[in-house]
């Protein structure tokens, strides 16, 4: 399937007309979503990922991954190898995985090593980078090793989580969540421990699918299924919005309407939580990478990167705490009641996210009018992706 038209445009460097998107700039109850050509332009995605991708924090992996000095994950992240690995000295690095030699891939998988060790011509690099070993090299003249370590970015955690960020300038990792890193103090997601992980790859683009976590207007229909499998009965309760502008965003709702706590519940909450949180599921969302699906038991988040701009490819990661998972019925439990509605609602929000995809092409597509008490975080991103890829309005 072809996606290269350009609606109504009389040369691709129209798409970058601030003037398209007045109407999408208007407060919400005027407001209209982003033409469908955003989501299938090749120069549009070019753009969000320089203005986007490559200069915001982007989850790469949990920091219990990679526990020991020499442990590594390998992640190919907006078309860039990379490997991320803990040094000897503890630190947490993020290195090209590409072989100053003549650029062979260094390594792939999960792993641990004393030496990254290049498969090609044994080219080896310490684990901070540092190249070591250049066999058959003695004879190049003015040849120094030092001059050749692997390219590096920058690596840096919170709350168990590794990010990275190819930006040099950037904001510091911390300052960048703003309030969510007190926001969420009290669920202490550095004590919990991934105890699933779910892989997919939708025929989408990535902003239709960050789009559709961030409303719950499609729940009574998309999730029919898992409401009718797991929650019969349940009336939808409306969802409220919080947060901080172009920083991060919070959907909440009960529990029954979020999904997340099962009925029969029988593994415990985190202890601490505010009577409030204990009752409530939060979706939330830190610009533009991080997605979070906060019931008060665990945590549920995505990990998304866009291939270019017709696929988007998502993992994600189940976390319990520690406590939890040591319960000598966990897994039983967590299998039987916990993970099952997680498959369905995946597979549920994979089918309509490409649904909205394939319907988005036609040349006769059209969107009309957001609503405004159900899409008011859709029109926040919407503006967002709009301030990265054109400047602020």
């Amino acid at each position: 399937m072809s996606t290269s038209r350009t609606t109504g445009l009389s040369s691709t460097s129209d798409i970058f007309d601030p003037a398209r998107y007045a109407s999408t700039r208007l407060p919400i109850e005027q407001a209209t979503p982003l033409p469908p050509d955003v989501y299938f332009s090749q120069e549009w995605y070019e753009r969000e990922i320089e203005t986007i991708f490559r200069k915001e924090w982007l989850v790469a992996t949990r920091e219990e991954e990679i526990p020991n000095p020499g442990d590594y994950v390998r992640l190919d992240i907006i078309d860039e190898p990379l490997v991320i690995i803990r040094g000897m000295d503890g630190v947490i690095r993020a290195l090209s995985a590409s072989c100053r030699h003549r650029g062979s891939e260094l390594m792939a998988g999960p792993g641990n090593c004393k030496k990254i060790v290049c498969p090609y011509h044994s080219w080896a690099y310490d684990l901070d980078g540092r190249l070591v070993a250049t066999p058959g090299m003695q004879d190049a003249e003015g040849f120094d090793k030092a001059d050749y370590p692997l390219g590096a970015i920058r690596a840096e955690t919170w709350a168990g989580f590794v990010f990275i960020n190819f930006d040099t300038d950037a904001t510091p990792l911390l300052e960048s969540l703003g309030g969510l890193v007190d926001r969420m103090a009290s669920y202490r997601m550095q004590d919990m421990v991934v105890t699933k992980k779910w892989e997919n790859r939708f025929r989408s683009n990535w902003k239709i699918w960050v789009e559709n976590s961030r409303e719950g207007y499609h729940v009574r229909t998309v999730h029919r299924g898992s409401l009718d499998t797991f929650y019969p009965g349940a009336i939808r309760t409306e969802f409220r919005a919080d947060g901080e502008p172009m920083v991060y965003a919070i959907n909440s709702s009960d529990n029954e309407n979020g999904l997340y706590v099962p009925r029969n519940a029988t593994l415990p909450f985190v202890d601490g939580l505010s009577e409030s949180d204990q009752e409530t599921t939060h979706f939330i969302i830190h610009y533009p990478h991080l997605l979070l699906n906060v019931p008060p038991d665990r945590i549920t988040f995505h990990q998304y990167f866009p291939e270019g701009p017709e696929w988007v490819r998502i993992t994600s990661w189940c976390c319990f705490p520690k406590s939890t998972v040591d319960l000598p019925n966990f897994e039983a439990d967590a299998e039987e009641r916990y993970y099952p509605s997680m498959d369905m609602f995946l597979a549920e929000d994979k089918g309509v996210c490409e649904l909205v995809h394939r319907g988005i092409t036609g040349r006769m597509a059209e969107m009309s009018r957001y609503s405004p008490s159900e899409e008011r975080t859709v029109h926040e991103f919407s503006n967002y992706v709009l301030d990265k890829v054109l400047g602020p309005a």
